[in-house]
């Protein structure tokens, strides 16, 4: 079950401010890479210190492909590659390397893990008395972004 909540942010449109209103998750902890190691462990037949090892060094090796420029094909876990954001420029004579403003992971999940999301249950936390979602408004130190949170701008929704 996915629990969500509504949020209510104020955004400016061709028409004027508009309030608009988004589902946002609402997390039910975090597993760490040491509880996955001892999941992993205690269902197959390797100990904890070797998925512990395998799963360093795939992370490093995702590091070094990434890096490299290549796609990463995971199978059923799903597929990463390199994305880009930059400065949009009137030709590309004038395009600078200085125009890129981030570097990021772009993650697709795979087969297994699309079908799993589109089976799951979705519930809202949170509701009116006519039952309804309630939908949270922004916080008052977060009007100059329009009730939207200020984000790091290394990091994106791949969780980078």
């Amino acid at each position: 079950m996915i629990n969500f909540k509504v949020t209510q942010h104020q955004l400016t449109t061709a028409k004027g401010k508009q309030t608009f209103h988004f589902a946002r998750a609402v997390y039910n902890g975090q597993t760490t890479m040491d509880m996955l190691q001892k999941q992993i462990a205690r269902i197959s037949a390797i100990s904890e210190g070797d998925v512990r090892s395998v799963l360093l060094t795939l992370s490093q090796l995702v590091a070094d492909e990434l890096s490299a420029g290549r796609i990463i094909e995971l199978g059923d876990l799903g597929r990463m590659k390199v994305g880009l954001k930059s400065k949009a420029n009137e030709s590309k004579d004038k395009f600078r390397t200085q125009d890129i403003k981030r570097v990021r992971v772009i993650f697709t999940p795979g087969k297994l893990i699309k079908e799993e999301l589109l089976s799951v249950g979705l519930q809202c936390v949170g509701k009116n008395e006519d039952g309804t979602c309630l939908a949270k408004k922004p916080k008052e130190s977060d009007e100059s972004t329009g009730g939207a949170k200020k984000e790091d701008p290394d990091k994106d929704w791949t969780g980078l």
